[in-house]
């Protein structure tokens, strides 16, 4: 599932992927220019979150850290599901919230 949006003009995708078993397994968070430091710092963190969905890390986890943090770019996203987000934390946490609701957690 991909997901398009612009946070104070900075563009940005998500895209979410689901295992075979129906867990979330797979998040790549693009956001910036190629190369840039925005960019290397969002593939880290999809690297990140990824590493730990695989090693049995609910989305709740990420859910619940990354909601309502504040940093820029902030502000209308021009998603229709996530009309407004105070950071590009805060929309992936949204995002993933939104796609992802009853995802089960492993025992």
């Amino acid at each position: 599932m991909t997901n398009t949006f612009v946070i104070d003009g900075v563009p940005g995708r998500l895209t979410t992927a689901v295992a075979p078993s129906g867990e979330l397994g797979h998040v790549d968070l693009r956001v910036g220019t190629h190369g840039s430091t925005l960019a290397g710092l969002t593939d880290a963190l999809s690297t990140a979150i990824t590493t730990a969905l695989r090693a049995g890390a609910p989305p709740t986890v990420f859910v619940d850290a990354f909601l309502r943090t504040h940093y820029i770019p902030a502000g209308t996203t021009g998603d229709p599901d996530v009309p407004h987000a105070t950071s590009l934390g805060d929309y992936l946490a949204q995002r993933l919230h939104h796609n992802h609701p009853d995802r089960p957690e492993r025992p």
